[in-house]
């Protein structure tokens, strides 16, 4: 039970947040796995990560006698939820705890093939334990046939391999297979006959158009083992982000109503994010978690060129050029991809006014102007803008002269004073009840009387404002209460109604129920911000949150100790800077304890589905709520010890983020709740 604990929570970190086999000479997973993968994770030995994972403090306080009972609650939750690669394949790692040290992998690919474009696989080395191999695959096939799949024996080239034809009972016309092999001691299985072809073919020629040698992949190894210096990592994973959602989409059979966001972000050129991919480990020193990321998005030369010919044409012909926007030869991407411009920095320490309470802070270097104005041609293209029509300037002229409007020239009037820094902190208040969590945004501005001028322009017109002012600080508070507006945000993540989703423990998760898709398949349904404040500090900040009262909060604390000084805190970044922290352009810091306290509690008071916060409705519907007329059991709250016999185990972590030539690269840390002692 242990390990299918440690597995689970080991391998969904590795895709919510985030080597080669000791046993074997046989190719690894990465090599095996054709250059069609979307997304893939591999666990290099499975033993190394038990044995790791138990010197964890998420371990003990899994075992802690007093949080036991919920937590094996939670984790027959969770597994109902996301052990989609058994409801799809029939196996799950939890089932592997006899085989050995070997790696443990599993993907998402999108092969070459209209009829089925999409596929999991699973590869497990049972080299040294065949026979516990064979035991396992046989009580997987026998549970398929009980549960009404058909199976057969075929031949795949020269190999044999068992079919296992499967008819989802609530979808009759959605039959698919599964195949399952022992080859060359690892267990194969897949649901795509020609993606079993091909990884069987890869044992004796691994290829040279495999995941291994997908450039993107290997940078991100390649960044991560430079970081890691001589350790090994306990889970290795990557995922090519927008071909991942192409394949997601096409699994779920669902035609994109409106705006087809991968159509469009693809045109934008935002496919110069050629994958992610990175390295966790696990209990090494007081690291609980470590954790190395790669973004690899090299320069878009080509489209580059082809952008400034275009409008070079363009302008021939008479359409006059934006100079704003316009491509260079110095550019680096393309169209809105240009946004993502986050500059390094040497120094991005907390302002000094953050108090030390907070349960996050965040803070990222930004181009904020530049990126105004290359998000155009993408408010353009969303807004189906005509040839030659340029709605983005309409809409940016009809709030500067509509005059029932704020009459406020954003560009001139803002947009020009933003300093390029932005930081996010996030804290919660007592009694917890739904409203309790609390959330500010802090702008950096170069002219704080200006853009002071600019805001009140821009309240002037709003109808539902409150007015006050706290300590010499003008304050702005929208109440819209009784307007607010209900939208569905779509993150259901499925491949079908037979269901395997979201590339989760096994593979694949679930965040919704199987049958849901579309507007049915929704997480809730969210709604905008209903209350807010602003105000402009004098030293240049402007400050959107939650409420006044959070703003007024903050301005109380402001000669109090501050983040800076904090224990945790300073832990932290003593732990970043050995990681290469020198200059960044984003750092997060957070107390899991206080992070993950409101939800917590919400939930032991049954409230968790009335969470004002995107982040409670999720987790509403993970834990167990009622959507689409269909009951999910819940989670007996009976069993949820006092928090205080949770936060003990739950320390703090943080993240830098750094700009490089050819993307960006991530490294971050969770600590032990305490510092070690000697013994």
């Amino acid at each position: 039970m242990a390990k299918s604990i440690c597995l689970k929570l080991l391998t969904l970190l590795a895709v919510f947040t985030l080597s080669t086999s000791t046993c074997t000479a046989a190719p690894t997973a990465d090599q095996l796995l054709p250059n069609t993968t979307k997304a893939f994770v591999s666990i290099p030995s499975l033993d190394d990560l038990q044995q790791r994972f138990e010197k964890t403090q998420i371990y003990q306080l899994l075992n802690d006698p007093v949080v036991k009972p919920f937590a094996d609650d939670l984790m027959r939750q969770l597994q109902a939820r996301f052990d989609q690669t058994h409801a799809r394949l029939g196996i799950s790692f939890e089932g592997l705890e006899d085989l050995g040290a070997g790696e443990a992998a599993s993907a998402v690919l999108a092969p070459n093939d209209e009829a089925q474009p999409y596929a999991v696989a699973v590869i497990v080395d049972a080299t040294g334990a065949v026979e516990q191999a064979q035991e396992l695959v046989d009580r997987i096939g026998k549970q398929l046939v009980e549960d009404g799949a058909e199976r057969s024996e075929i031949k795949i080239d020269d190999n044999d391999v068992i079919m296992y034809t499967i008819t989802p009972e609530q979808n009759a016309d959605k039959t698919y297979m599964v195949y399952y092999r022992i080859h060359e001691e690892h267990i194969v299985s897949t649901d795509h006959r020609a993606v079993m072809q091909d990884i069987l073919n890869r044992f004796k020629n691994p290829g040279d158009d495999n995941v291994a040698a997908i450039a993107a992949y290997q940078s991100a190894m390649e960044h991560c083992q430079q970081a890691a210096a001589d350790t090994e990592p306990q889970i290795r994973w990557f995922v090519e982000p927008l071909g991942y959602a192409k394949t997601i989409q096409a699994a779920a059979g669902v035609t994109p109503q409106g705006k087809n966001f991968h159509e469009l972000l693809t045109g934008q050129g935002f496919d110069a994010i050629k994958g992610a991919g990175g390295w966790i480990h696990v209990a090494e020193g007081n690291h609980e978690f470590r954790h190395h990321t790669w973004v690899s998005a090299p320069r878009a030369t080509d489209a580059i060129t082809a952008q400034i010919a275009k409008e070079t044409t363009a302008a021939n012909a008479g359409t006059e050029r934006d100079p704003r926007i316009a491509a260079k030869e110095s550019d680096k991407y393309v169209l809105a991809m240009r946004m993502l411009d986050f500059p390094n920095s040497e120094n991005q320490k907390p302002q000094t006014w953050i108090p030390n309470t907070v349960s996050t802070y965040s803070t990222i270097n930004w181009n904020m102007k530049e990126a105004f104005e290359f998000a155009k041609t993408l408010v353009n293209e969303y807004l189906d803008a005509d040839e030659g029509q340029d709605l983005f300037e309409e809409i940016l002229k009809g709030i500067a002269h509509d005059v029932n409007g704020p009459q406020l020239d954003i560009r001139d009037e803002f947009v020009a004073y933003l300093a390029g820094r932005m930081s996010v902190i996030t804290d919660y208040r007592e009694p917890i009840d739904v409203d309790s969590n609390q959330w500010m945004a802090i702008i950096n501005v170069t002219d704080a009387e200006a853009v002071e001028k600019a805001v009140a322009k821009f309240m002037a017109a709003e109808p539902n404002k409150h007015e006050r002012v706290f300590q010499g600080q003008r304050i702005w508070e929208i109440l819209n209460e009784e307007e607010d507006v209900d939208i569905e945000i779509e993150l259901e993540i499925e491949f079908g109604e037979d269901g395997f989703g979201a590339f989760g423990d096994e593979g694949f998760g679930d965040l919704g129920d199987d049958e849901e898709s579309g507007e049915e398949g929704a997480i809730g349904e969210q709604p905008i911000i209903s209350t807010w404040a602003i105000t402009v500090s004098t030293d240049g900040h402007v400050l959107i949150a939650s409420s006044a009262d959070f703003i007024e909060d903050i301005i109380k604390q402001q000669d109090d100790a501050n983040l800076l000084s904090a224990e945790d805190y300073v832990r932290i970044e003593t732990e970043l800077n050995k990681m290469g922290a020198a200059s960044t352009s984003m750092r997060m810091f957070t107390r899991l304890d206080d992070k993950h306290h409101p939800n917590y509690e919400l939930i032991r008071l049954g409230k968790l589905e009335h969470s004002q916060t995107l982040m409670g409705k999720l987790l509403s519907r993970l834990m167990g709520s009622s959507e689409g007329g269909k009951t999910v059991e819940k989670i007996d709250v009976s069993k949820m010890p006092e928090f205080s016999a949770v936060e003990k185990y739950l320390g703090p972590s943080g993240t830098f983020v750094r700009t490089d030539d050819g993307g960006w690269f991530a490294s971050g840390v969770v600590l032990r709740k305490a510092a070690p002692t000697a013994e």
